[in-house]
């Protein structure tokens, strides 16, 4: 990566979460330019799920925080890591990531706000009770730092139904959730 104009070749928006009527979306409030590649590492964007493709990017020096997201190439960039190495230059780390609609506290028929979320493993669990068998699964869903789910409460991720069992929220710009569904095989 380079820390020179002629090297900021990528148009990149930079992303914010704005409120809309009902609930959080990601609004694009401005385009840049970027130096941007992807790299053979693994992001670690959550601390308890697995990590997406990495991304560093290299820009002018800006009004650019954690809370922030880029949209690269059509693709949603989850920032993790903001560094002013050189001055007038950052230095950028993303992951790679697909955002899912989600709806919270969608329990005892509430009409939760929506918001955009972030999917990523977390285990499988398989267990044999005979004559049937059934799949737990577990996620965690990363979420901006403005959600906030209930430990207990349902939460609607891409149309299907998880019970939020862990909130993860020390993190000042993101919040972690861990989430599971029990489904028959």
């Amino acid at each position: 990566m380079h820390y020179n104009a002629s090297a900021l070749r990528e148009r990149v928006e930079v992303l914010e979460l704005a409120a809309v009527e009902g609930g959080w979306a990601w609004e694009s409030v401005r385009r840049t330019w970027a130096e941007a590649e992807l790299t053979d590492q693994t992001n670690l964007f959550s601390k308890v799920g697995i990590g997406a493709r990495d991304v560093r990017l290299v820009l002018r020096r800006q009004n650019l925080t954690l809370h922030n997201a880029l949209r690269w190439k059509g693709q949603h960039l989850f920032l993790t890591s903001i560094v002013e190495n050189i001055p007038g230059w950052l230095d950028v780390q993303a992951a790679l990531v697909e955002p899912m609609a989600c709806k919270g506290n969608v329990h005892r028929g509430e009409n939760g706000p929506t918001f955009p979320g972030v999917l990523t493993e977390k285990y499988l669990r398989h267990e044999q009770d005979h004559p049937m068998a059934t799949t737990t699964v577990c996620y965690v869903l990363v979420t901006p730092k403005a959600v906030e789910l209930a430990p207990g409460g349902l939460v609607d991720v891409a149309g299907e139904p998880y019970v939020v069992q862990i909130a993860h929220t020390l993190d000042s710009w993101k919040n972690e959730y861990e989430i599971w569904r029990k489904r028959d095989l």
